[in-house]
């Protein structure tokens, strides 16, 4: 007599969860590295894109708290994908626009595109970081950034860069998760660093910048983006 012997389906191995589970976490932790430090091809082909994507409704929310003018000197850290960036640069007449981002490949992606719109004049990139920014004091209008400060090696070191580099009077705008979204999420175990709103605020207090406003999104994955907006005491 033939014996049959009953077919597993793959999801039905045992072992299957904890492989996905596993293969689950593998892609968090790659993702979390690439936002970060956006590298490799993925980064260079990919990810700029998805940053775009995702961060509309907040670039958004920043650019509009920025209050800029056409002949305004701004500065971006980290501008990834460049979704933010050019918006900035399409506003201007007269005006210019930094960016600095630790990514060699985000700076590539972007230097290509100011090329290909004719933008020389307009955008200026460079690679760096926050925490040493190679420009003199009071250079700027206005100075922004979107989902970085998780990353910065020091808030603080960070702030006072930026508030360095503001004009007295001039504006600093930050989108950025609440931390308490990023805590339930686990992206603090994958190397993000969580601040409250009141925990940023107050550390751009101390750093030099007073609060005049606080715009909210929502995530899609629950919790809310909040952006920040302060101005820089005069001295």
């Amino acid at each position: 007599m033939t014996q049959t012997v009953p077919t597993r389906h793959p999801q039905t191995e045992p072992g299957s969860g904890l492989a996905r589970q596993i293969s689950k976490m593998a892609i968090s932790k790659f993702i979390a590295r690439q936002s970060a430090k956006p590298n490799g091809l993925f980064g260079r082909l990919i990810f700029g894109r998805l940053l775009n994507r995702a961060n509309t409704s907040v670039n958004q929310l920043v650019y509009d708290s920025l209050a800029h003018d056409a002949k305004s000197r701004l500065l971006e850290i980290g501008f990834g994908g460049g979704d933010l960036l050019f918006r900035i640069a399409r506003s201007l007449s007269g005006g210019r626009v930094d960016g600095v981002d630790v990514s060699a490949e985000m700076l590539a992606n972007a230097r290509g595109k100011v090329s290909r719109m004719g933008l020389e004049d307009t955008v200026k990139l460079q690679l760096g970081s926050v925490d040493s920014l190679p420009f003199s004091e009071a250079t700027f209008d206005c100075a922004c950034s979107v989902h970085t400060i998780y990353f910065w090696p020091d808030l603080i070191a960070g702030l006072r860069e930026l508030a360095r580099v503001i004009k007295p009077g001039g504006r600093l705008v930050l989108g950025f998760s609440s931390g308490t979204a990023l805590i339930e999420d686990g992206y603090t175990d994958r190397g993000f660093r969580a601040y409250s709103r009141q925990q940023l605020a107050d550390a751009c207090l101390a750093c030099g910048f007073v609060a005049d406003g606080l715009a909210t999104t929502g995530r899609k994955r629950g919790g809310r983006i909040y952006v920040y907006s302060g101005t820089r005491k005069c001295d």
